[in-house]
């Protein structure tokens, strides 16, 4: 059995792909060529490859389109971008789209290419081995409980130093190396949110949750979630708005963990309606507040309704990340004693909505 690494690229530009072609050639690894996305998805369902590379532009779509596609399958290989410029936002959507690295166009050299090839099937290989580690301390909730005090009292240190250190290397590294500081800068902020996304899943399971309760004027929030989101939603494309009634509803919550269930929403929202509206609403329906996040964009298909607010879920809710979000606003919203709940049509959007206790009015 041949221990060649089995590569395979999905790129409609010729030179493109013959430069790939020198890098494998030239470390003795099986390539498996094809242009379209179709062909990508035949050559995967049809046998197993260590690593994929996917130009960023493709004829038949975008090429982060099909970096969602593949990473919302069951088993999916480290996939390396091609991208055509070092454009921050482009490079930032394809990461949370699920890219395992990516490489400049310009810079597909042998020796570099074959360098992001090995790095991205050794991220693989850890992602793979944390997910059989998170597979088995679900079935050992102590073991589990264990790991995350190590993760949160070992990691955050070793975090904390290296964000220091590219601070004082801010004024050291010349101009047109800075993009290197900001790329391990908002890692680290992708480390630390899934840090405090992995505890709170802890505490939420564990009936630990901290809430501090108090009467608040739900319309309030809900304003200031709107303003919170603003940039946000203008650097996507997105309008989003929102809908009060005139008269106060009180409920009796947790501000912060309310906007915090928000925020997730939100985020959410923005991530996966690509520039569609977006509005926040409330209403009041018998001794409840309902709140609802509700975009315009693809919405979510019928498989995939039913696990939206599992933990570690890898469809819709997972496009880079732990797929912890909802999954945490759903334990936030029944430590309040609320409920939530999603309706989608695919093609129609998704609309989000959870509901709060009204705060008992005095006599």
């Amino acid at each position: 059995m041949s221990d060649r690494l089995r590569l395979l690229v999905v790129d409609g530009d010729a030179a493109a792909r013959e430069a790939i072609r020198r890098a494998v050639q030239a470390n003795d690894a099986e390539l498996v060529e094809t242009s379209d996305r179709a062909a990508a998805r035949d050559a995967l369902a049809a046998g197993s490859f260590a690593c994929v590379l996917i130009a960023q532009d493709l004829h038949d779509g975008p090429g982060i389109e099909l970096v969602r596609e593949l990473r919302a399958a069951e088993r999916c290989p480290p996939l390396v971008l091609i991208a055509r410029a070092h454009d921050e936002e482009v490079l930032e959507r394809a990461l949370d789209a699920g890219v395992t690295d990516f490489v400049l166009a310009a810079d597909l050299s042998p020796r570099r290419l074959w360098l992001r090839i090995r790095f991205a099937i050794r991220v693989g290989q850890a992602e793979a081995e944390s997910s059989r580690s998170l597979a088995r301390a679900d079935s050992a909730g102590r073991a589990r409980d264990e790991v995350l005090a190590v993760v949160s009292h070992d990691l955050r240190g070793p975090l904390h130093a290296i964000g220091l250190a590219c601070d004082a290397l801010h004024d050291e590294v010349p101009a047109g190396s800075q993009r290197y500081l900001a790329a391990i800068e908002r890692a680290i902020t992708r480390a630390e949110r899934l840090i405090s996304d992995l505890l709170e899943a802890s505490a939420i399971e564990n009936g630990a949750l901290a809430l501090n309760r108090g009467p608040i004027e739900a319309g309030a929030i809900v304003r200031q979630a709107a303003a919170d989101y603003e940039l946000a939603a203008k650097e996507s494309g997105a309008k989003l708005s929102a809908r009060v009634p005139a008269e106060p509803i009180v409920v009796s919550a947790d501000r912060d963990r309310v906007l915090q269930v928000l925020g997730n929403l939100i985020g959410n929202s923005l991530k996966h309606a690509k520039g569609a509206p977006i509005e926040i609403s409330l209403e009041r329906r018998d001794r409840e507040a309902v709140i609802a996040v509700r975009d315009r964009g693809p919405g979510i298909t019928p498989g995939e309704l039913p696990h939206v607010f599992d933990r570690y879920w890898s469809g819709r809710t997972r496009k880079g990340g732990a797929g912890l979000g909802l999954a945490i606003a759903k334990g936030i919203v029944a430590a309040h004693g609320g409920s939530i709940a999603v309706d989608s049509t695919r093609g129609e959007g998704a609309n989000f909505s959870f509901t709060l206790p009204l705060a008992s009015t005095p006599g």
